[in-house]
């Protein structure tokens, strides 16, 4: 078996290993700007995604799409919206997630939303079969341009769905999440 597709195979079991924490897994106490940029950035690590930056959390409360600190800390509650975040805006513009995250916090609460949100992605990074929507570097009709070609469509597509469901969703509402 070739190098590369040796590489690619123990990252993608490496992957979905990942497990995202839940609500109960973070921190019971407030957290400094640095605390949390550096706990987001743990957390995530194993998706090699651009680390989390003060600059842009502070960003996301610019913009709305998260609550501003209270009183230069940071709670569950910003914890569980930066890890969000920074997975949606992979394939997402802010004002798209502040809507979703809207809607979803008029349903649920932060911790039920969160928890929701990570064990779902969890459960499908978990079952990811691969084979199915991309072939694999080991198959015979493997090419590394079909493989990237097919893995952005099947990308645009769950996006064009996404996109839909959260425009289309009912109680839609704009506006910052508010703190529970």
């Amino acid at each position: 078996m070739p190098t590369q597709t040796i590489d690619f195979q123990t990252w993608l079991s490496k992957l979905q290993t990942l497990q995202l924490p839940l609500w109960n897994d973070f921190p019971d106490f407030d957290l400094y700007m640095e605390q949390l940029v550096s706990l987001v950035n743990q957390y995530l690590a194993p998706l090699e995604l651009d680390p989390v930056t003060p600059a842009m959390i502070n960003n996301y409360v610019k913009h709305k799409v998260m609550f501003k600190p209270v009183k230069k800390r940071y709670q569950r509650e910003h914890l569980a919206a930066v890890i969000t975040l920074t997975l949606l805006k992979t394939v997402f513009p802010l004002d798209m997630i502040r809507s979703g995250f809207t809607g979803e916090l008029n349903a649920l609460s932060a911790q039920a939303a969160y928890d929701r949100f990570a064990t779902n992605f969890t459960t499908q990074l978990q079952s990811l079969q691969l084979a199915q929507t991309v072939p694999l570097p080991f198959s015979n009709d493997f090419t590394w341009d079909a493989a990237v070609q097919q893995t952005a469509v099947t990308t645009i597509i769950y996006q064009l769905i996404s996109k839909h469901l959260i425009r289309h969703a009912p109680n839609q509402k704009k506006g910052a999440i508010a703190h529970d």
